[in-house]
């Protein structure tokens, strides 16, 4: 078999697996493990073992759960709120004001929690409803949400940036650096 069929099988794998309504990281780790296994035999043992045991013992990954911790703090504390209405007073009275000061909170939560899946969740609850009730678009709405979320991937500390520096075997802090520029463009734009 070559890598092309693998491939095929191997998505097809997935798909038919995220039907049964398995989580999806016992999925792909079922799936990978059984295509590893399948592919180079009982050789690649040793390889899975020492990758996962090098990636799990990795002391910058105690971050990750504690950037789980800050945005769950924000939503609960009341903080992101806060901002929120603090944003409104400056951007009340601009055209689109609300999907405006929607991507500003944005770019500050993302800068004080460093996931995504968190922050799309808190700007749901606090800027959806707010901007539905001042009878902005529902696809726009939705879209502003979205759009200003993904800021949580490239604003550090950013949970994604950590993970692709340890397994890249990059500088997370040179990854930080580089990544500021383009979350503060991508905010502005």
């Amino acid at each position: 078999m070559d890598i092309a069929d693998g491939t095929i099988l191997m998505v097809g794998a997935i798909f038919a697996l995220l039907i049964t309504g398995l989580p999806l990281a016992f999925i792909t780790g079922l799936v990978a493990l059984a295509f590893t296994f399948g592919w180079f035999g009982t050789n690649a043992l040793p390889l899975v073992t020492s990758r996962v045991y090098g990636f799990v013992t990795e002391y910058s990954l105690v971050a990750v759960p504690m950037f789980v911790l800050m945005a769950s703090l924000l939503d609960r504390s009341g903080i992101a709120k806060d901002l929120f209405n603090a944003m409104r007073v400056f951007a009340g009275r601009l055209p689109g004001g609300v999907a405006v000061q929607t991507v500003v909170v944005a770019f500050f939560l993302a800068a004080l929690s460093g996931i995504i899946g968190g922050e799309i969740v808190l700007l749901g609850i606090l800027a959806l409803p707010q901007m539905l009730r001042l009878g902005y678009d529902k696809h726009l709405s939705i879209g502003v949400v979205c759009a200003g979320g993904s800021l949580g991937t490239m604003m550090p500390p950013s949970i994604v940036l950590i993970i692709y520096g340890l397994i890249a075997s990059v500088s997370i802090a040179d990854l930080f650096t580089a990544a500021i520029t383009p979350a503060v463009i991508l905010m502005l734009s």
